[in-house]
């Protein structure tokens, strides 16, 4: 089954609202992201906060000391009380006015499962997000490392009722902020289809509570285990019993380049971006290459 980058990168030219990133806004994209990071970067060394790079990123350091040449996000990941500190500090705005950010909470919606941290006056309006009031600027994903089960039964029960509670928040998104955009993206393509209906209707059916509601009692499902011999990342693109390794892969940090500064990453990196993306050093073919399209994009004004 083709994932939806690989199908929006076949649908985007028959959009109106939907574009590639040209060569120099990619590169402009990046630099201004890598300016986010630094900023979080300080303030978690400043206040003795663990953070390494994740996913993609982590990925982009140890094969290509940078970004990957076509992607243009960057994300980092926290064990979970460094992940709820930092949080802390932001609501305290220790990162400065220039950022907004939001998170799973019980006070306020969120447009994200996960911290997701936005530079204002700035644009990166992705299809998602489009008739959202959530903010609309470029942004730094933060995930949470999370202790997990020690039993395996236990380990695949609780991520079976953690992904349908993901799902189930997904879905409430797309019914409590219906987007014509994105619905008319998704009639183009049969999968996405029928992948949009079945949310739909699991959102209506749900809708007894609100998104904010549902992302809120997963960040909490999720994060509710006792401290154990080992971690995973719920949020992560494999989903909450994808990324499970024991702590000493993730911890102690090692030390990787990226775009020319020294950043943290994983322990054992080799472990870990296996498990990713197996032959991790061999590019993929083209048709694979997961790349970045948007309906608006202004760099920071100010």
């Amino acid at each position: 089954m083709k994932s939806e980058s690989q199908i929006m990168s076949e649908l985007s030219h028959k959009t109106h609202y939907l574009r590639e990133l040209s060569p120099e806004e990619s590169r402009a994209l990046k630099d201004a992201i890598l300016d986010i990071y630094k900023d979080v970067a300080a303030l978690c060394d400043k206040h003795r906060l663990t953070y390494m790079m994740s996913g993609g990123t982590c990925l982009g350091a140890v094969r290509h000391q940078g970004f990957i040449p076509w992607d243009d996000d960057l994300d980092i990941m926290m064990p979970r009380k460094d992940y709820d500190a930092l949080i802390c500090l932001l609501e305290a705005g220790k990162l400065g006015s220039q950022y907004e950010f939001t998170y799973p909470n019980a006070h306020k919606d969120a447009n994200a499962i996960f911290l997701k941290i936005f530079r204002r006056n700035s644009k990166d309006i992705e299809i998602h997000n489009v008739n959202t009031p959530f903010p609309k600027g470029i942004y730094l994903d933060v995930f949470a490392l999370d202790a997990v089960p020690k039993a395996k039964i236990i380990q695949k029960l609780k991520g079976f009722f953690a992904n349908a509670i993901q799902y189930i928040a997904i879905s409430t998104l797309y019914t409590q902020y219906p987007s014509k955009q994105l619905k008319e993206y998704m009639m183009m393509d049969s999968s996405l289809k029928k992948r949009y209906y079945i949310k739909k209707i699991l959102g209506t059916i749900c809708g007894f509570a609100s998104h904010a509601k549902w992302i809120y009692w997963y960040d909490r499902f999720v994060a509710c285990s006792k401290e154990g011999h080992q971690w995973g990342i719920p949020t992560g693109r494999k989903y909450y019993t994808g990324e499970i390794f024991d702590k000493d892969v993730y911890i102690p940090v090692s030390k990787g380049i990226f775009e020319g500064i020294e950043v943290n990453l994983p322990r054992d990196t080799d472990q870990y971006l296996k498990n990713l993306y197996r032959n991790y050093m061999e590019l993929p073919p083209v048709e694979k290459r997961e790349r970045h399209f948007i309906c608006e994009f202004e760099l920071p004004n100010d």
